[in-house]
Order: C-alpha cells, then structure tokens, then sequence
C-alpha cells in the first residue's frame, strides 16, 4: 500500500451573511457565511480518512450544512453533498468541533453555516508496514525489532495516529504509542508516555543520520524557546543496533523529556518519551535495552500489516470477537471513573473507547486506547481495569473475549 499523506483543508466562501433576522425581532437562528463562521472556529477534532477510501485511492470535497447552538456547539450537521464514505468521516469530525458563540445585539444565536471539507491524498513516500502488537509485545519486521511492553502499560497507538493525521507531517508515522497506568496505583494521572515514530530521510532534512538530527533538533528547540537539551547526545548498542540519546528539559508539561533514536531501513525510529521526572523517563529508556532483533525486511509488503489486537486463532477457539451491545450485558461488576480535576477545569469532555480481552474468568486482562480525549485515557483504563464480568461460555467452554468498551464522561452544571 502507498504511503497516503492526508491533507485537511477547510475552504472558505468570502461571501456576506446568507440573510437577516427580520427588523425589530430578537433573532434565534441567523444563516452566517462559511467565511465569517469560520473565524469563530475555536477547536476543531482531528479527521480521520477512511481506510477503505484511502486504499482505493478515493477523493473528493464534502460540504456539510450545520447548526450551532448559542453555546457554540454543533448541534445539527447533515451532508449536502460528497461521496458517502467521505462524507461519513466528515460528520464525524465536524459535529465535535466548537464555536465562539454566535451574537446578534450582544445576545448568543444559533449559527446556521457550511463547512467544506477537501479529502486529497498525496502520494509522496510509501508508507512502512505499522507491525503488530501480540502476545505482550509490538513486533515489525521491516523495522527488524520486537518490543516488550508490560500490562503497566497501554497502547493508544490508534489515538496518536488520528491526532497525526489531523495534522499530516509527510514521512512521519507512529509505530507505537503508549502510557504508564501501573495496575496497583490509585491516581488518574500518569506518570510516563512514549511514542515510537518512523522518519523518513527526505531532501535537505537531517535524517541521515541520528546525531546530525538530534543535534539539529536541540538547536530548533533553543531557538523556539521550546526547551533546552541536558547535557551532550550519548550513544548506546543494544543486539547489534546503535542508539543515541538526547534528553530535555520542556517548558511545557511534561517537561522531562528524552529522545531515543536509531536507523532502520532508510529511517530514523524516534522515541519520544516524556515524564513526571527524570527517573520516570530513564525507567522508560531502559525498556530500550531489551529490544530484539529480528530478520529484517528490506522492502515493505504489498499489503502492509496493520496493528493487530491479538494472534490468528487455531482450529480450536480460544478467543472470540464478541459486539459491545453483547457484552454490556455480561457487566456483573461496573466501576464508575473518577473525573480527572484538570480536565474537569479544562472542560474536556467526551467518550473514550477501549479495546478490551477479557479472560475466561471474566477479568479484563488487556486494554488498548481507540479513540477519545487523551486527558481522559487513565481514568478510564483505571475504572474499566475493575470491572468483572460473567465468563463467555463457547461450545460448553469458557473462552476469552475481544469486546470494545466505552466510557463517557460528561460535564454537569453547576
């Protein structure tokens, strides 16, 4: 499959308002221009392109009529024209972005607009195969590496993904995401996170090599006011592969920061990895040192493998893919989540998905991060982690489950 790089764009019609209220009446809905609506976007949530389009190379602009409420939400969209599969992935998107209330005379009204949304795919660097994740460890064999990660920690790989393609950077990919939630702690706060990206070399960048890179990146950090590297890049070789490391200190949370990088196959793999302090980013380092090497593959499949949720099962069933409404019903045990306070004060609210095994006892033993508010992933996985349910019962056997989750998080007035 060819590497896509999806490009968002949102065009604007400089056109005046549609109409007016009539004179002397006190307006509830007005119709606004795409042009003026469109300055009064505050957030917008990340689209995803959807994979059966982008495999079979489908384009094309979506426009979508909506309304917003006198707070600034969506709270009507309909598609007034595009192909289905985009316009799908359009709603979507655009039913989650937020306004700056609209005001007539000082009053808050509803918005009544459009929204154009371009899908384009560039074809500019075939992208690498994103490996698997199986049996406690991510694997690629493109990249030559298997890579353990313990049950502390969980995979919000697709949620990085989405965020990226939000804002597409050509020749970036994320391989591997994920954040520590120990099983036994109490806190909603995590304490450490990593991303794995593959970079690919392209003309006049400084990924030919790792220290030339790592250097250059300190320099634009220090130049941004970003933050400031700790000390000079060191290297490292773990079975046969060399390693450098450069660590920072962000102005930002989470402001102890390290990169890791090595060449694979025409790339830089980069770890980022971020903590609450400097021994939370070296414990995560150090889950360097027991990467393997594997064969490596020195060009990428036809058909990439894309990340996978667990083994191909035999003849005899082990686990079974059972629907969300199915194992609702089996909940005999439900651990409602504890709000974090920051996103509370921040007013970060929304669902967020899990994908979730559930054992044959009926414990949940494995969860993967899909979809949803980052902020709101460690309360989640720490509620979800108690929850119990009734064993899955196949052909007179108790079987493992693979289910999706959601928990959603909704902010009350006080």
């Amino acid at each position: 499959m060819s590497k896509i790089s999806v490009i968002f764009s949102v065009l604007f019609y400089a056109s005046a308002l549609w109409g007016q209220a009539p004179a002397n009446a006190a307006p509830t809905r007005i119709k606004v221009s795409e042009y003026v609506a469109a300055t009064l976007i505050e957030k917008k949530f990340p689209l995803v392109y959807p994979e059966a389009a982008r495999n079979d190379g489908t384009e094309g602009t979506v426009v979508l009529g909506i309304v917003t409420d006198t707070t600034g939400n969506v709270s009507e969209a309909t598609v007034e024209s595009g192909n289905p599969t985009l316009a799908q992935a359009a709603l979507e998107s655009v039913k989650r972005w937020k306004y700056k209330p609209y005001t007539v005379n000082g009053a808050p009204a509803e918005m009544e607009t459009r929204v154009t949304v371009n899908f384009r795919l560039s074809n500019l660097q075939p992208a690498p195969p994103m490996g698997n994740f199986r049996d406690g460890a991510y694997n690629n064999e493109y990249f030559g590496i298997t890579y353990a990660v313990s049950q502390d920690w969980v995979r919000e790989t697709e949620i990085m993904r989405k965020r990226l393609a939000a804002s597409p950077s050509p020749g970036t990919y994320v391989l591997l995401a994920a954040v520590h939630i120990p099983q036994r702690a109490a806190s909603v706060e995590s304490s450490a996170s990593f991303v794995v990206y593959a970079l690919k070399s392209t003309a006049g960048a400084a990924t030919e090599d790792c220290p030339k890179y790592l250097t250059e990146l300190a320099t634009e950090l220090h130049s941004s006011k970003d933050a400031e590297r700790n000390g000079e890049v060191t290297s490292f070789t773990v079975d046969g592969r060399e390693y450098y490391r450069a660590d920072f200190h962000f102005r930002d949370e989470p402001c102890h920061r390290a990169f890791i990088c090595s060449k694979a196959n025409d790339y830089l793999l980069r770890w980022n990895i971020g903590g609450t302090s400097k021994a939370e980013v070296d414990q995560v380092a150090s889950t360097v040192n027991d990467i393997k090497s594997i064969p490596v593959r020195t060009e990428a499949p036809a058909a990439p493998d894309v990340h996978s949720r667990g083994a191909k099962l035999d003849s005899k069933v082990t686990r079974v893919k059972v629907g969300q409404g199915v194992t609702q019903g089996m909940v005999i045990k439900r651990v409602q989540p504890t709000y974090p306070e920051e996103a509370r004060r921040a007013r970060i609210q929304g669902s967020v998905v899990l994908s979730a095994v559930v054992d044959t006892n009926g414990n949940v033993i494995d969860l993967e991060a899909l979809d949803g508010p980052p902020e709101l992933v460690v309360s989640a996985v720490k509620a979800v982690r108690q929850w119990k349910y009734r064993p899955y019962i196949l052909n007179g056997q108790p079987v493992e489950v693979s289910t999706q989750i959601t928990v959603n998080y909704t902010l009350t007035v006080r």
